[in-house]
C-alpha cells in the first residue's frame, strides 16, 4: 500500500480567502464589473476542493464572482448570526436542516420555483422546507458508521472481507479482535469530537428505538418531558455496550481525549487502524492521504440479535442545505447564487467537481456525473436496499450535541460511569425545551 503523509491546510485555505464585500454593501461588484456573490460554508474538511470548484466556476463565465467568507474561528451558525446582526449577510450560505434552518425563514429566499428543485426528491427536500417553502436546497446526502480500510480487514479475516458478515455486536467484536491481533494494527480509532460523539453516535441511540418514525419522534418528546428512564431502556444499554467495546479496542485507549481528526484520517488511510467511527465526508481527505486506500462503510450494531433493526443499516441523511439571502442581497447577487448552484448541480463540469472533487453524492435526478468511488457506490446500494437509518440528530435542539458530546467525552475518559452518563443525558433533555 502506497503511503503518503499529508498536511491538512484546509482551515488555512478558508481563512486566507479575502472577503471584499458581502450582502447589499456598497462593494458588491468586482473591479471587472462582475457581481460578487459571497458564500459562507462551514465544511472545512473540503476547503481545498471547494476553492478549486469556485475557481473553476469563476473562470467558466464572466458575470459573477463567488468569494468565500472566512469563518475566523466561529462555526457557520455563529458566523451567520453575527453577519446578519452587522447588516453584512452573505448572499449564499451552507447551513442547517429542519429546525436549525427554520430560524432563518424570514431571511432566506423561497427557492421553490427553481428548476433545480424540481429534480430533487421530496424526501430530501423536506430537510430544507419550512412552512411549505423550500428555503434550503439539500447539499447532498451523507452517511456515517464505521469507515473501514478493506485491505486491513481482508488481512484480518484471511480473505475477502464481506461487510454483510457483521450482523450483530458479537460479530463486530470478533472482527475487532482479529484486527487487533495483526502486527502494528489497531482495531478502531474513536475520535473524541463533540459533534462526532454527540450528534452522530447518539443518533444511533435515538434511531434504534423503533422502526417507526412516529415512535422515534415520540421517544424524543418523552425524553424532553422527563418520562424516560434510561437505566430501564434496553436500546440505551445496548448502545453503551457497543461504545464500551469501542473503548476497549480504541487505538488511543490510554489517552482517549488526545486523539484528533487528522491523525485518524492518516491512520485509516495508511492502514494503521481497521475501523474509524466517522462519515463519508472524510473521503476526500482519506484519498488525498493515500490514493490507494480502499475505503468502505459498516453499520454500527447495537444488539447481539442477528439482523436486529439497526444492526445492518447505516445512518443516511441530508447534512446541510444551501440558502440564499432575501433581505440584504441585490437581485443580481441572488441571481448569481442561483447560477452557481445550477452550475454545481446540473453542469457537467460543475458536477464533476461536486462528485469527484468534493466527494458529494448527487441527489438530483438529472445528474450527469455519477460517483465512481466504492464508498459512495456502497452508500447508494444501502439506499437501494432500503437499509438506512434516520438522522434523528437533524431534529435535536441546537445545544444537544455539545451537551451529549461532552458527557460521552467524560465517559470515554472514564470520568463518569454508565449510571452517571444516563443521568447527564436525561438531565439535558429535561431542560432542552426551556
Amino acid at each position: 500500500m502506497k503511503k503518503k503523509v499529508i498536511s491538512f491546510g484546509a482551515v488555512a485555505l478558508l481563512a486566507s480567502t479575502l472577503l471584499v464585500g458581502c450582502g447589499n454593501s456598497s462593494s458588491n461588484s468586482t473591479e471587472n464589473s462582475r457581481t460578487e456573490v459571497s458564500m459562507l460554508i462551514g465544511k472545512e474538511e473540503i476547503a481545498k476542493q471547494l476553492d478549486e470548484t469556485i475557481d473553476k466556476y469563476n473562470t467558466s463565465q464572466e458575470e459573477y464572482e463567488v468569494k468565500i467568507i472566512p469563518l475566523a474561528g466561529q462555526n457557520a451558525t455563529e458566523k451567520l448570526t453575527s453577519l446578519y446582526a452587522s447588516k453584512n449577510a452573505p448572499v449564499l450560505m451552507n447551513t442547517g436542516v429542519y429546525t436549525e434552518l427554520a430560524q432563518w425563514k424570514d431571511k432566506f429566499l423561497d427557492l421553490s420555483d427553481m428548476d433545480l428543485v424540481q429534480h430533487i426528491d421530496q424526501k430530501y427536500l423536506d430537510a430544507g422546507t419550512v412552512d411549505g417553502k423550500v428555503i434550503g436546497i439539500p447539499a447532498t446526502i451523507e452517511a456515517f458508521g464505521f469507515l473501514y480500510n478493506k485491505d486491513v480487514l481482508d488481512e484480518a479475516v484471511g480473505g475477502n472481507f464481506d461487510p454483510d458478515s457483521v450482523k450483530s455486536r458479537e460479530d463486530l467484536e470478533i472482527l475487532m479482535g482479529k484486527i487487533d491481533q495483526l502486527d502494528e494494527k489497531s482495531a478502531i480509532e474513536v475520535s473524541p469530537l463533540d459533534w462526532s460523539l454527540g450528534a452522530h453516535y447518539t443518533n444511533l441511540f435515538f434511531t434504534n428505538q423503533s422502526e417507526e418514525q412516529g415512535e422515534r419522534a415520540k421517544f424524543m418528546a418523552d425524553m424532553q418531558s422527563g418520562v424516560v428512564g434510561l437505566s430501564e431502556n434496553q436500546v440505551f444499554q445496548n448502545w453503551v455496550d457497543t461504545f464500551d467495546m469501542m473503548k476497549t479496542y480504541n487505538s488511543a485507549e490510554k489517552s482517549p481525549l488526545s486523539a484528533d481528526y487528522d491523525s485518524a484520517t492518516l491512520a485509516l488511510a495508511n492502514g494503521d487502524v481497521g475501523l474509524w467511527f466517522m462519515g463519508n465526508w472524510a473521503y476526500p481527505q482519506l484519498k488525498e492521504a493515500n490514493p490507494d486506500a480502499n475505503i468502505g462503510i459498516l453499520p454500527v450494531p447495537l444488539s447481539n440479535e442477528l439482523n436486529a433493526y439497526g444492526n445492518t443499516q447505516i445512518s443516511i441523511g441530508v447534512p446541510q442545505t444551501w440558502g440564499i439571502d432575501a433581505t440584504q442581497a441585490t437581485e443580481e447577487q441572488q441571481a448569481g447564487a442561483k447560477d452557481f448552484l445550477t452550475w454545481l448541480y446540473e453542469d457537467e463540469v460543475g458536477q464533476d467537481h461536486y462528485v469527484n472533487k468534493m466527494g458529494f453524492i448527487p441527489i438530483n435526478d438529472n445528474a450527469k456525473v455519477e460517483p465512481t468511488n466504492d464508498l459512495s457506490k456502497q452508500i447508494l446500494q444501502y439506499l437501494k436496499e432500503d437499509r438506512s437509518l434516520e438522522w434523528m440528530n437533524a431534529h435535536y435542539p441546537p445545544t444537544a450535541f455539545p451537551s451529549m458530546g461532552a458527557s460521552l467525552q467524560k465517559y470515554l475518559a472514564d470520568d463518569i460511569d454508565r449510571t452517571e452518563l444516563a443521568k447527564e443525558i436525561e438531565d439535558y433533555w429535561k431542560t432542552s425545551a426551556e
